[in-house]
């Protein structure tokens, strides 16, 4: 089977048609909003990573802005990082690109527990939707997603994003609590505790470009 860019569906075999022919006509809503969910993303995950080093963060779900110092310091065996005041110190004997960022990431996926974990259960007891734990992951193509375990998965780079688009994150995600699937109950549902969520799911499916290439 080839699935291209254009949301066709060919198969390399004409004897496999009839016996996948009813399970490609019943997950075709899934297939087509995956395959759109991709090209939305490819254009930002195929450009060439940026070779300096990151000067500033903007943390616009958190409302922060903060500059970033570096120094090298040859008593220091790794990478230092401290946050005071809206500045992010970075040093290190060796402050190599790739272990820099690691370091950011490490510090991104703190204020992630930190300040979006929080946000997550206030959420879910407000609207009484069901959440049994909250995990931070760097998915490349979502920005959060939820488990038959009731667990919400949120994606560092959420941090990035309004206050009201991870918000509406949270909640399309909750919604999957009662709905593991989209379909016409679970956007009812969603559109009970967000009624706006038109205008933000297309908001957030076009939000990658706001993610700083090193993110990916």
């Amino acid at each position: 089977m080839v699935v291209s860019q254009f949301e066709f569906l060919a198969f390399d075999s004409p004897s496999r048609h009839g016996a996948v022919s009813y399970m490609l006509s019943s997950k075709r809503a899934w297939i087509v909003d995956a395959m759109k969910r991709v090209g939305e993303t490819r254009r930002f995950l195929e450009s060439q990573s940026v070779k300096h080093l990151p000067t500033a963060l903007s943390l616009a779900a958190l409302g922060e802005t903060w500059s970033i110092v570096y120094s090298q310091d040859k008593s220091r065996i790794g990478i230092w990082l401290h946050a005071d005041n809206g500045m992010l110190a970075v040093s290190g004997a060796q402050l190599s690109r790739a272990a820099v960022i690691r370091r950011l990431k490490a510090w991104l996926r703190f204020r992630v527990h930190d300040s979006l974990f929080p946000l997550a259960r206030k959420l879910a007891d407000k609207h009484h939707l069901q959440l049994r734990d909250v995990l931070v992951k760097s998915q490349r193509t979502r920005w959060a997603s939820f488990s038959a375990q009731k667990n919400l998965s949120l994606n560092t780079k959420l941090l990035f994003l309004s206050p009201d688009l991870v918000r509406y994150a949270m909640i399309h995600e909750l919604c999957h609590g009662a709905f593991m699937n989209h379909s016409e109950a679970f956007w009812r549902l969603v559109e009970a505790h967000e009624p706006g969520f038109r205008k933000y799911d297309q908001q957030l499916r076009e939000s990658w470009k706001k993610v700083p290439q090193w993110m990916f």
